[in-house]
Order: C-alpha cells, then sequence, then structure tokens
C-alpha cells in the first residue's frame, strides 16, 4: 500500500473485530474503531495505527461523522440475542440501511459486510438468519450505484477470546457427571478467526469480490456434541455429553432464555435446525481439532500457555506492526 487510508470498523471492538483491527493496522491502514465504552478497550491501542473513538454508531447524525474522511467501511455489528423485540431488526436491518444510506452521503466507495452462515430473508430458520438475509439483500441491492459493495457469511468462528469454544469450556469446567446438550446433532464447519480476517483482508482492493457474497468454513465439519467432546477430552473433565432430543431441547431453550445471561434461546434453537457448512463455499485451513487440543495449555500455566502462542498463529498479537 503506497499511502496510508481511513477504514471505519464498525463493531470494531468484538472479538473478530480486534483481530481484523491489527491486521489491518500492520498493513498500513488508520484503523477506527467507535465504542461507547472505549476504556474497555485500550489494549487496542499498542498499536499506533488504531483509534478508538467514544460515539454511538446507531445515531445517524453521530454516524454521518465517523465516516467522513473514510476510504472504506467494515461492518461487522450483530447480536445473538433480542434483550428486546424487534432488536435484530434495529440492529440488523435498519441499522444496515442507514449504513448504506451514510456511505453514499459522504462518498465512501467501498463497504463489506460481515453476515452469517445460513442467512437468507425468505428460508431462514430463525428470526437471527432472516434479518441477517434481508439486511445482506438491502446491501447488494441498493449498494451498487457508487458503493462498492462484499459480504461474507462465516460459519461459527473460533479463536482466542471467542464467546463459543471458550464458553463451552468453562460452563464443562463446573460440571460434574451428563451435560443435557440441546441440538447435538447439528453441523457445524467452525473457521479460524484469522483465516476469516485474512480472507476479509484480501478481497478490499480486489474488483473482483464487488457484489460478491462469500460463504467462509473451516476444513472439517462436527456436530455440536463432536465438539464438546473434543473439548472434554482436551481438559480432562469428569463429564458425559447427554444429548437431548428435538422436545427436551425445544424445552431447554425455552427455560434458558428466560435467566439472566440467555444462555440459549428458542432463536438459537431454530438456527441450529440449519447445518452451518460450506458445501461450494472457501474453505479455510486452520483445524479446530488442533486448536482446541491446546486448550490445557491455555486454561493451565503461564509458561506452557506462552509456549502455545509461539507455535499457533493468533492475529490479536501486536507484535510486528508497522
Amino acid at each position: 500500500m503506497s499511502k496510508q487510508r481511513n477504514i471505519l470498523l464498525l463493531g470494531g471492538s468484538g472479538f473478530i473485530g480486534k483481530q481484523l483491527a491489527y491486521a489491518l493496522a500492520n498493513q498500513g491502514w488508520l484503523v477506527s474503531i467507535p465504542s461507547r465504552r472505549p476504556h474497555r478497550n485500550r489494549s487496542l491501542l499498542v498499536h499506533p495505527n488504531i483509534r478508538l473513538l467514544e460515539a454511538n454508531i446507531i445515531d445517524p447524525a453521530n454516524l454521518k461523522q465517523l465516516c467522513t474522511g473514510q476510504h472504506a467501511v467494515i461492518n461487522l455489528v450483530g447480536i445473538l440475542h433480542e434483550r428486546r423485540k424487534g432488536d435484530f431488526r434495529r440492529y440488523h436491518v435498519d441499522f444496515i440501511k442507514t449504513v448504506v444510506e451514510t456511505c453514499s452521503e459522504v462518498g465512501i466507495q467501498r463497504l463489506l459486510h460481515i453476515s452469517a452462515l445460513g442467512a437468507d430473508q425468505a428460508t431462514g430458520s430463525s428470526l437471527y438468519l432472516r434479518s441477517k438475509g434481508e439486511a445482506e439483500n438491502l446491501l447488494h441491492t441498493f449498494g451498487q450505484r457508487g458503493l462498492q459493495v462484499t459480504s461474507f457469511q462465516p460459519s461459527v468462528v473460533f479463536g482466542m477470546e471467542d464467546d463459543f469454544i471458550n464458553r463451552f469450556a468453562g460452563i464443562l469446567k463446573l460440571i460434574f457427571g451428563y451435560f443435557p446438550l440441546a441440538c447435538a446433532d447439528s453441523k457445524l464447519a467452525p473457521v479460524y478467526v484469522g483465516d476469516l480476517v485474512d480472507r476479509i483482508v484480501s478481497v478490499i482492493d480486489d474488483r473482483e469480490s464487488f457484489s460478491r457474497r462469500y460463504t467462509i468454513c473451516g476444513p472439517e465439519i462436527f456436530t455440536l456434541q463432536q465438539i464438546l467432546e473434543l473439548i472434554i477430552e482436551s481438559l480432562q473433565l469428569p463429564v458425559r455429553v447427554m444429548p437431548l432430543g428435538k422436545g427436551l431441547s425445544r424445552l431447554q431453550a425455552v427455560i434458558l432464555q428466560n435467566l439472566p445471561g440467555k444462555l440459549f434461546t428458542m432463536d438459537n434453537y431454530r438456527s441450529l435446525q440449519t447445518d452451518s457448512t460450506c458445501p461450494d463455499g472457501d474453505l479455510c485451513q486452520t483445524s479446530l481439532r488442533q486448536y482446541v487440543k491446546g486448550l490445557s495449555v491455555m486454561f493451565g500455566n503461564k509458561r506452557d500457555y506462552d509456549n502455545f502462542r509461539k507455535d499457533y498463529p493468533f492475529h490479536e498479537n501486536p507484535e510486528g506492526h508497522s
């Protein structure tokens, strides 16, 4: 890259956003990350090309101010649960409308969007997947004149600080005996966050990616039960997975969605009725099986953890920035 350019990461303080911020900053981009609570993400500031801005991106005027002067925008905003009825539409559909309108208004010509595998406005099995699909359709329909759009549909994403492997590992460490698992036969092709980030960064200036939608998966397909059994084996936990049938899975969702934290909801249950795999999509290289084998090290002492990091390509490490 001949000269520094500006890029705005919406939702950039999250798990994927942090990895993406470092990767972009290392390539010379000046990365701006708006956040309502920037003090919680000060670790990002160790890189001189990353700026944290206190802002409310849902406010159109605030968003316009943030977009002014940017060469590109990447949207990672998304929620898995609704706190209030209509949140999926507010954060997935209405927000993407505002983003497209704002980019067009201030003259931004490049917009990338992170969606979800299985997102489909018409046939999505859950409100989450349908709202994600509607957002993509809006993006590709209204974002064509003067705004070059690319969207990504990754399977579940894993890596350091993820909310997938780490959450299950944390819960399983507290269990002794049997762990009742809903939707145990659901199929996933988990993708490593570093592979996803590399794919996103590689297409920013690629004209062939304009107007494209990419499905992205890891190289292996697992059932949800197999993933938990890998975690249990790696951590050597005294736990056995007890798969639940459809009726008990729905009952578990109904109970848990009404408890604090919403560990599992009926909409999550419906999402898991759609296999998160890529028969015709991009297959990345990093193995979930290899990653999970290192969990015992990551949950162990610091010396073993540091040695493990040296051998595994974690992209959130800011070392080597320019």
